[in-house]
């Protein structure tokens, strides 16, 4: 029996033949979530699943000589894979495919998280020099994993996948004391005017730039989180949607209607803020300027340091987006 996985950024494409993987290359472009059926030919490898709390990641390794273990290369996958299950309050799919291919160098490159019907794919290639506190310090894996979390929506809405994963997983590795506030706050200060509205934006469905799509869409999150959190005393928070859309069956495998999963998200807060501000920012530039957010959150650069103001208006939802609760 043949299975075949598409696993792109580049990109891999695995097929499972008597329990043993082979890949070939195949090169895409753009976010494709083409999956047509391609028959792979080069053998790269053996798989092994990684089981954790009911989850299965069938993990392949490519067979080159890394400098680190099989091993510590596994034990980085799984501790990745937690990190997001702690977010989401578990695993996002029950069953997932990661690649590992290698790459001369010594850092993560790059990754892609795909959705097949069934299966949910992730590939990321790193360097065989790479040394296990690189891996530990790096948010590839933990990015493209969050992508596991949201359905496959219609192209102009892009900016909602990459944007959640870039807010949540800093958020995500702040919740589980991999990554301090201070560094959380200062990839923000420095990314998040990237995502500003330019002169003819159209808002976040009509300006596909770069900025827009990955900072733009981290800016929505950011706002939403902050709203959620004002309007019910600090009791639902962006967590709470992104959980409730997990809970109502979507996931990266499945297609969905943007207005009607922004519903469910936010029935599971029981307040209207996502509907409130995707109608915002859709159509319309929306916020264009951050100084005002900064200091109502209390949080500033100062040379090299990141300077928190503990009186600020908002402080306390700032201290508790990145507060440690593992």
């Amino acid at each position: 029996m043949r299975r075949k996985i598409v696993c792109t950024a580049g990109s891999i494409v695995l097929a499972i033949v008597n329990g043993a993987a082979v890949a070939e290359e195949h090169f895409t472009s753009g976010a494709s979530r083409d999956t047509s059926e391609l028959v792979a030919s080069e053998a790269m490898g053996e798989v092994e699943t990684i089981l954790f709390d009911g989850v299965r990641i069938h993990l392949l390794i490519e067979d080159q000589p890394f400098d680190l273990s099989r091993a510590e290369i596994r034990d980085w996958v799984r501790q990745c894979a937690r990190v997001v299950a702690h977010y989401y309050g578990r695993f996002p799919v029950d069953d997932a495919w990661v690649a590992i291919r290698a790459r001369r160098g010594a850092r993560v490159f790059s990754g892609r998280a795909f959705g097949t019907a069934g299966s949910a794919v992730v590939n990321v290639d790193i360097g065989l020099r790479v040394s296990r506190d690189t891996l530990d310090a790096d948010w590839v894996l933990i990015h493209e994993m969050i992508h596991f979390a949201f359905p496959g929506v219609a192209r102009r809405h892009h900016w909602i996948e990459e944007g959640l994963s870039v807010y949540v997983e800093a958020i995500a590795r702040a919740n589980t004391g991999a990554l301090s506030a201070e560094s959380v706050w200062r990839g923000f200060l420095a990314g998040m005017p990237r995502g500003l509205p330019q002169p003819d934006d159209r808002g976040l469905d009509y300006t596909p730039t770069w900025g827009r799509t990955y900072w733009g869409g981290a800016l929505f999150c950011l706002l939403a989180d902050i709203r959620i959190r004002e309007q019910t005393d600090g009791r639902r928070t962006l967590r709470d949607a992104l959980r409730g859309i997990v809970d109502a069956g979507y996931d990266i495998t499945q297609r969905g209607d943007l207005r009607e999963v922004l519903t469910i998200a936010d029935r599971a807060t029981g307040v209207s803020v996502l509907i409130g501000l995707y109608d915002e920012m859709r159509d319309q530039p929306g916020i264009d300027d951050l100084d005002s957010l900064w200091r109502s959150l209390g949080v500033s650069e100062q040379g090299q340091s990141v300077v928190f103001d503990e009186q600020a208006p908002l402080s306390e939802i700032r201290h508790a987006l990145t507060m440690r609760d593992l």
